[in-house]
């Protein structure tokens, strides 16, 4: 019986290999599985981040014309807010987007070109200049290099193929290659440019990162709209809590020249998130203060992120005897010098008015108490006298 079993065991192994091979192979022909799997062409589709990027002052730009392709180059935009293109002379292009631009060449172009075909591309993307305000550590206005495009490797490598076009050389003759050469190439040998664009959480790190009132999931993005579709500006509400846990979101958007961030206050403290935000590096690990007066290691000192006044007195040592009150100057969020007189307290509770967070360029000055000046006054009073005694002292010693 045994034996019998053990020979047909190597049939039955084979034929059921060969169901498994059809099941599979039918999972894979069956069109709903196959849909499951399948990932639309769609998914190829450009995002148009750039859709309502606007060209402006400081924005390089590379233009390809077509047919003519030996007239495509680079072209700055200038202080006017114009390019200087062949034929055309100075156009102006501020306001505009590089889809509108590529619509407005093709038609003026039409003049000189059979069918022009125009394609705009941003080389070189000018300084943002953002505003962002509401509950982030140190609100203003802020300015980010300009930068490269990350594909501008594609211009430059663009070889252009000798063209056989009479309507070119008819309409274009006093035309040369040289006559349209651009610096560009330089700048971008010598690296004066940052590598890559900036996003929300880039703002919110320059700005000093977030606060425990710091309500993330309202934040809101004013942003210019484009001539072509109306001007005016648009506000967004994006979501970016989830990037204190993923480190990175979706929702973590591409700023623009121009572009205002506000953040909300939350109606109470999240004080968890201040520890998420170091980790992911949206907010700063430290912060640097200044303290003087009398201590014993007056300086500037690195404390932790919503450290506090006790934090850097026990960095610089103990305040000194008959000191007096601790005096804090630090700059309020519209600019102003905002000074406090604190009656410092080292056992006081975290963040209370005796033993307050500091906040990065914080100047804190430990003051002499009405003893200690005292104290001072009657040092400079009888060191003069204690000079004549001992003076009277070495004479008479001499005298002996």
């Amino acid at each position: 019986m045994f034996k019998s079993f053990s020979r047909l065991l190597p049939i039955i192994i084979f034929f059921s290999s060969l169901f498994c091979a059809e099941v599979t192979k039918s999972e894979i022909n069956d069109p709903v599985f196959a849909n499951k799997k399948r990932i639309p062409t769609s998914y190829l589709n450009s995002r148009k981040d750039l859709e309502d990027y606007i060209i402006g002052v400081g924005d390089e730009l590379y233009i390809e014309f077509y047919p003519a392709l030996e007239l495509s180059s680079f072209f700055s935009v200038n202080e006017e807010g114009e390019v200087y293109l062949p034929r055309l002379n100075e156009v102006n292009v501020t306001g505009l987007t590089t889809s509108e631009l590529e619509k407005l060449l093709e038609e003026n172009y039409s003049e000189f070109l059979i069918a022009p075909d125009i394609k705009v591309r941003i080389a070189i993307f000018k300084e943002t200049k953002v505003i962002v305000t509401g509950e982030v550590r140190y609100p203003g206005s802020y300015t980010f290099p300009a930068y490269k495009s990350a594909s501008s490797s594609d211009f430059f490598n663009f070889e252009k193929k000798p063209q056989n076009n009479e309507i070119e050389k008819s309409y274009f003759p006093e035309l040369e290659k040289n006559n349209f050469e651009n610096p560009l190439e330089q700048k971008f040998a010598v690296e004066l440019y940052s590598k890559s664009s900036q996003n929300i959480s880039d703002v919110i790190r320059r700005a000093g990162g977030i606060t425990s009132l710091s309500d993330l999931s309202r934040i809101e993005i004013i942003r210019d709209v484009p001539l072509g579709k109306g001007g005016g500006k648009k506000i967004a509400v994006v979501n970016l809590n989830e990037f204190l846990n993923e480190f990175e979101s979706v929702n973590d958007l591409r700023i623009f020249d121009g572009d205002q961030i506000f953040i909300p206050t939350l109606k109470n403290k999240n004080k968890k998130q201040i520890a998420k935000s170091v980790i992911t590096g949206l907010s700063p690990r430290f912060v640097e203060v200044n303290i003087y007066g009398r201590i014993e290691n007056p300086g500037t000192f690195k404390i932790p992120l919503e450290g506090t006044l006790s934090d850097a007195i026990d960095i610089t040592g103990p305040i000194k005897p008959l000191s007096g009150k601790v005096v804090l100057i630090r700059y309020s969020s519209d600019g102003s010098i905002e000074t406090k007189k604190i009656s410092y307290s080292a056992t006081a509770p975290r963040g209370s008015k005796r033993n307050p967070y500091l906040k990065e360029g914080d100047l804190i000055t430990i003051k002499n108490s009405v003893l200690g000046k005292t104290t001072g006054i009657l040092r400079e009073i009888t060191e003069p006298l204690q000079g004549i005694y001992f003076t009277k002292e070495l004479i008479e010693s001499f005298g002996d």
